[in-house]
């Protein structure tokens, strides 16, 4: 038996949205679109039963049904989307699909398109013939399209199957998926996503704007003009890696997709990005069509924490998603062995190599099992996937054969000596039937996988300041050196936005030093040797303040009481200098230190027993 499981991020698009749509984008020559593929997830996961039924499990619904047929589960228009692809495969039946997305319904991040990527590829699999990358592209829009009724654009696939960031350059004939330079990292220290709590439709908007340009409406045509030019400038920004560009395109963008159509926006959304611009980001715009979902931010570094703070006041939430380098991973498992398996260990004593023994120890065997898993754990936030091997020895009471899994140890079977006949020096001590004792092992698998998520536990830690994420088995404290390291960039860059403020500070007093030696020099009554009683090097005044050194410099030995007085001025800002500077400082160090322990426990879809028998032992554990 095939069991397969698809899983792919969703996106956020910067620019170019709504030209995805064939023949559109013929219309406006050099049309692009730029997403990114972000840390929310949707997974399909499908496995052959054995049987003629269907089953179904949308785990974000909450709904669970089989159906004995496909006719029976056309029906449910739950099963719309299951049903359309399975149409496709020719009324495959006989499988259980479970399906999960991370990113809330209505969202506009294409959560829908990118399950429908996962629920193919994973029944292409299943099938026997895998369909990848351009060609499961393809596919997948025109089952959309003939699920929607309404044309489906082509963006929301490609961050799905090949994640990061990236543009599609859609020319006739063929679309090309340029990937930007700029790395994902760098594009999270500027990036926000905010969820206004309103669900919405994309196939609407789209739709009305669909029908109006393809009905020549002069406006909308014009629209997707600027719209096809701001998509333009959004990638030459990444790719220069100036992201003040980029939030500038942004806010263009939706400056002119909301001229197209009414509804693209809606009082929350409104409210939302005022209230984010207004705390320093550059631009926001809406995902997807419009009309509710999230709103993608870009802002500059150090006013990223107060645009989160002003949209944390706004309805709705601020997602805790990142962009991501990866895409699409499948994983699949055939369980025949372990169905073979399983099979053996009911066997009768002496048929098969379900019962081994350990040579070596004193006394009289007594029955163990010994149970192999691969357990993996995900943490989609973090975008986390770590497979490991883990093996356990558990006692089993030879009076009525239950497995004590709370006494369970781990074990590496690879330094044991395991043999298929019994030590003859060694008795057995059991009190029940070798084929009783085989049953109720057998029986005791999922307390096995209870067992293995309750201690098989992936510990992350998430530094929700700086958008960190521990890799999987990372140590704690170097975690904290990578924070630690963060803190230190951002308070560098923190020194250079300082140094502009303090130079014109410094500027002020020269400025002013300057407007009183112009007095003194037209003042007749002022003696000479007074006129130039003030040689301060202002530039090397800056410099040792911004370098931490003292700050007063002055060109002659004795100072003038002007002179003085200046550099007293000059010292009061370099006070003003180091305070701020330590302030930001500490702030930065002190969220560099704000670490939380993520505890992700392993689900029992995710733990895959390959190895479970008993194994007589004298003193295993």
């Amino acid at each position: 038996m095939k069991k397969v499981i698809a899983r792919a991020p969703v996106r956020a698009d910067l620019a170019g949205g709504t030209l995805d749509l064939w023949p559109l984008y013929l219309f406006h020559p050099g049309a692009r679109t730029v997403n990114v593929a972000i840390s929310y997830y949707a997974e399909s996961e499908v496995s052959e039963t054995g049987d003629g039924a269907i089953e179904i499990h949308l785990t974000d619904q909450q709904y669970q049904q089989r159906y004995a047929s496909l006719h029976e589960l056309a029906a449910d228009p739950k099963a719309a989307l299951i049903r359309r692809v399975l149409e496709h495969f020719h009324h495959m039946n006989g499988i259980r699909i479970t399906t999960r997305t991370d990113a809330p319904r209505g969202s506009g991040l294409g959560g829908s398109s990118a399950l429908t990527i996962t629920l193919v590829r994973a029944l292409t699999e299943i099938a026997g013939d895998p369909v990848e990358g351009e060609r499961l592209v393809q596919l997948v829009r025109d089952l959309e399209t003939r699920l929607l009724g309404v044309p489906a654009g082509i963006q929301d696939y490609y961050p799905a199957v090949f994640g990061g960031l990236a543009t599609l350059h859609l020319n006739p004939g063929a679309v090309i998926r340029h990937p930007v330079s700029l790395p994902v990292g760098e594009l999270a220290e500027h990036m926000l996503l905010h969820y206004t709590g309103i669900a919405h439709f994309s196939g609407t908007n789209n739709w009305q704007l669909y029908k109006r340009h393809v009905d020549g409406k002069k406006k909308v045509m014009a629209g997707f003009d600027r719209i096809a030019a701001n998509a333009a400038d959004m990638e030459k920004a990444l790719e220069s890696g100036n992201m003040e560009a980029a939030g500038a395109a942004l806010a263009q963008e939706w400056k002119n997709r909301k001229a197209l159509i009414e509804g693209i926006s809606t009082p929350e959304i409104d409210a939302a990005i005022a209230a984010g611009i207004e705390a320093g980001a550059w631009g926001g715009k809406v995902c997807g069509a419009g009309g509710g979902g999230c709103i993608v931010f870009l802002a500059p570094r150090d006013k990223r924490d107060a645009v989160r703070r002003a949209l944390a006041a706004m309805p709705g939430r601020v997602l805790d998603a990142v962009p991501v380098a990866h895409g699409l991973s499948v994983e699949r498992s055939d369980s025949q062995s372990a169905f073979s398996f399983a099979r053996a260990r009911r066997a009768p004593r002496g048929e098969s190599l379900e019962q081994l023994w350990v040579y070596g120890g004193s006394g009289d065997y007594r029955p163990y099992l010994l149970a192999e898993a691969i357990v993996t754990h995900s943490e989609p936030r973090s975008g986390a996937h770590l497979s490991i091997m883990r093996s356990y020895v558990a006692p089993i009471n030879p009076a009525d054969g239950s497995v004590a899994w709370q006494n369970a140890r781990p074990l590496d079977p690879e330094r044991l000596d395991i043999r298929a006949v019994p030590d003859p020096s060694h008795r057995t001590s059991a009190s029940v039937s070798p084929e009783m004792l085989t049953q109720e092992a057998a029986q005791s698998e999922e307390t096995f996988r209870q067992f293995l998520s309750s201690t098989e536990k992936l510990r992350l830690f998430h530094n929700a300041e700086f958008g960190l994420y521990s890799e999987p088995q990372e140590p704690r404290d170097a975690f904290l050196a990578r924070c630690m390291e963060e803190a230190k960039r951002r308070v560098e860059d923190e020194a250079e936005r300082l140094e502009g403020t303090f130079r014109r500070r410094l500027d002020q007093v020269k400025e002013r030093s300057e407007r009183d030696q112009r007095e003194i020099d037209n003042d007749e009554t002022v003696p000479k040797d007074m006129s130039k009683d003030v040689n301060v090097a202002w530039g090397q005044a800056l410099y040792n303040i911004t370098s931490g050194k003292p700050a007063g410099v002055a060109e002659a030995v004795s100072q003038s009481p002007r002179e003085f007085d200046y550099l007293e001025k000059i010292a009061m800002i370099q006070k003003a200098w180091d305070r701020e500077l330590e302030g930001i400082r500490e702030e930065a160090m002190s969220k560099a230190n704000e670490i939380e322990e993520i505890v992700v426990s392993p689900a029992g879809k995710n733990i895959e027993i390959t190895r479970y028998l008993i194994l007589w032992g004298a003193g295993l554990l």
